[in-house]
């Protein structure tokens, strides 16, 4: 089978996964004061340490974020009593005892719902988790580019071999998923353009927006202001990515190239070490997918 096929499915099983754990997670955070605003800096916080948090470290895993997004949670986390500054540097923070505890009671809730979650045959639990463990590993063993920033952030919270079979897989998904954004961001900063304004030209050519209020409204949550995206659409005209029409903004035929050509070299890279699997093992992975998919449907 097309390998590139594979992804959008392991993706929509992961994905499954997390509909049943999401809940569980927020309902912790809620229990420790921290509903609705615990996204992005505490468990990365938690798995950093001993190493201090500051918005550079969580711009390297998540660059389209901006850093003043990232420095006022941060902000606000220590206000709350979650995060302290450290002596050395401006806007670094290290866990609190009560951050601490915040992300442990979190993670305990995710690893306790997907214990009771039996989606598959433990057998087929098994196989999959194996068969996604050696596509984790071949990620790791492969040379440069793209580089591996994000796959090694997220091994660095593998729980191990004590865990259900289902937070393994969980694992490993989120380690394929981390490579899938090493292979990306590889694909397109040779470009040499503002991550945010990469993302809003990737909407446009997704069709997902065509305005300046469309591009801000789907991605508001990255912390940028309007105008700032306004320079960004100004950025692409100048390229000769996107032009300006009556009905809005739209991808030239070059922008068009250029970001079709980045998500090729993204598929090469992403799917490079994917060759660790022969033909049979890559159907098996295939239909183990779409079956762990179904069985999350069903257990819901």
């Amino acid at each position: 089978m097309n390998t590139t096929a594979l992804w959008p499915i392991a993706l929509g099983a992961f994905e499954a996964l997390g509909e049943h754990y999401a809940p569980d997670m927020d309902q912790a955070a809620t229990e420790m004061g921290l509903s609705g605003w615990y996204g992005g800096w505490l468990l990365p916080a938690w798995w950093a340490e001993p190493e201090p948090i500051s918005s550079t470290r969580l711009r390297l895993r998540s660059p389209y974020t901006s850093t003043r997004y990232y420095n006022e949670r941060l902000a606000r986390a220590a206000r709350h009593g979650f995060l302290t500054p450290t002596a050395e540097a401006e806007n670094e923070y290290r866990l609190t005892e009560l951050g601490r505890q915040a992300a442990i009671h979190m993670m305990e809730a995710m690893y306790a719902k997907m214990a009771g979650l039996q989606p598959l045959s433990s057998t087929d639990l098994e196989r999959l988790a194996r068969l996604l463990h050696r596509l984790v590993m071949s990620c790791l063993a492969v040379p440069e580019p793209p580089g591996k920033l994000a796959i090694l952030t997220s091994r660095r919270i593998d729980p191990g071999d004590d865990v259900s079979v289902v937070v393994r897989i969980d694992q490993y998904g989120g380690d394929l998923a981390a490579y899938r954004d090493d292979a990306h961001l590889a694909a397109w900063q040779p470009y040499n353009i503002a991550c945010h304004a990469w993302e809003a030209f990737s909407l446009l050519w997704c069709g997902e927006a065509n305005s300046l209020d469309g591009l801000y409204k789907k991605l508001e949550r990255r912390g940028y202001w309007l105008d700032e995206y306004r320079q960004a659409l100004e950025d692409l005209i100048q390229r000769g990515w996107v032009r300006e029409d009556v009905g809005g903004y739209r991808v030239t035929v070059l922008g068009r190239e250029i970001r079709q050509a980045a998500e090729e070299a993204t598929d090469q890279y992403f799917y490079a070490p994917w060759s660790c699997l022969n033909l049979d093992e890559t159907e098996e992975l295939r239909v183990l997918l779409l079956s762990l998919c179904d069985g999350l449907r069903l257990d819901s």
